[in-house]
């Protein structure tokens, strides 16, 4: 079950480094659309309205400002490793920022039993 479990972190982390984050949300936001324009009108019209980039959907409108700070932030740091003018404050400020919608996250307490560390170290006998 653990195996399991760390080889969908595993993936999930590997998707989001590639950038398949906004494929998924972009694919997920153009569903929703087909689904909602085609209770109202025909299939036809319903794709036409989806895929012709004059109607976007308020998640399409997030997808393309999050891609653009995305991309914001890598010229920013291309342009602190380069040595440019950007201020290493204003660059940490820019990259902490949790995401538009991120829920903070709650870790377990990994404290451990204090019995387990009642117990002193053996100690070797005196030398004589």
């Amino acid at each position: 079950m653990r195996s399991a479990v760390n080889k969908v972190i595993i993936l999930c982390c590997a998707l989001y480094l590639s950038g398949a984050h906004w494929m998924v949300l972009q694919t997920t936001a153009w569903t929703g659309m087909l689904i909602s324009r085609s209770l109202s009108a025909s299939v036809v019209e319903a794709l036409d309205s989806t895929f012709d980039g004059q109607h976007p959907c308020r998640m399409c409108e997030a997808i393309s400002s999050g891609k653009q700070t995305e991309e914001r932030s890598q010229k920013e740091l291309e342009l602190l490793k380069k040595g440019g003018d950007l201020k290493f404050v204003e660059f940490c400020a820019l990259s902490v920022q949790p995401p538009v919608g991120a829920v903070p996250v709650l870790w377990p307490d990994l404290t451990f039993p204090s019995e387990r560390c009642a117990d002193a170290p053996p100690t070797p006998p005196p030398l004589s």
